[in-house]
């Protein structure tokens, strides 16, 4: 029997009670590391901390399932970014994450006019062929791509769209630009996998998972100011709803 196996072989108990303490010390290491940094090899970790490989591997695999770090095969294991809850309280990503403490940013990938097809036109009212803007945005957290987002506007009631304006929150500039503000939003959402492109735009391999939020976003007097589609990170983004009955 080697070393590790003496260690490991201590009876349920004790190796529970191990491999929690482990849990809380890495997770309070965690708490003063940045984002992205690696965390020591699972035997640097057991004989740091003198407990088996096997108390290592749960004591990380619990810290993955509360999204705390995330491990990348053959490259290592890194402390994951805050998670971002989305509630059912109306607020703009922008606010989302400031709430978290994040930093938000927007890069501007597409801003054009279109003609509106039938999915379009039916979201926000108007007739297909209504011209239309098309904001393809990136959106960040402290510079750390989190949101691909894809929105539509009216050009005939939203004519005039600065593009300085739309490395922020829009839902903010339209208010400020146009004095309309949104009161009410309806989402759908769903599980997806990220292409290629998506991925390389959010950092993640191809395949991945992410949610995919489809967003009708309506003003003081009920008219749709715009619809959206947003492909979320599904590692760093999560909805939390309050249901009753």
């Amino acid at each position: 029997m080697t070393v590790e196996d003496r260690r490991a072989d201590n009876g349920p108990a004790t190796e529970s009670y191990k491999h929690e303490a482990l849990r809380r010390r890495l997770q309070a290491d965690i708490a003063r590391m940045r984002p992205d940094e690696a965390l020591p090899t699972e035997r640097q970790l057991a004989e740091r901390y003198n407990v088996s490989r096997a108390t290592t591997r749960r004591a990380l695999q619990a810290l993955r399932e509360d999204g705390l770090i995330r491990s990348v095969r053959g490259v290592g294991t890194f402390v994951s970014h805050p998670q971002i809850t989305k509630t059912s309280t109306l607020t703009s990503f922008s606010e989302d994450l400031r709430s978290r403490g994040y930093r938000p940013s927007a890069e501007l990938l597409a801003a054009e006019l279109v003609e509106a097809g039938l999915h379009h036109a039916t979201a926000l009212g108007v007739d297909p062929g209504t011209s239309l803007h098309r904001i393809e945005r990136l959106r960040l957290g402290d510079d750390f791509p989190i949101c691909l987002e894809t929105v539509y506007l009216s050009a005939e009631r939203f004519p005039d769209l600065d593009e300085s304006l739309l490395k922020g929150s829009l839902s903010e500039a339209l208010q400020s630009t146009h004095g309309v503000r949104v009161v009410r939003a309806t989402q759908q959402i769903r599980a997806v996998n990220v292409t290629g492109r998506q991925a390389g735009l959010l950092g993640v391999r191809e395949g991945s998972a992410a949610l995919l939020v489809r967003r009708t976003a309506f003003d003081e007097t009920g008219h749709v100011v715009e619809y959206g589609e947003s492909l979320c990170r599904g590692d760093l983004y999560e909805f939390s709803l309050v249901v009753t009955k």
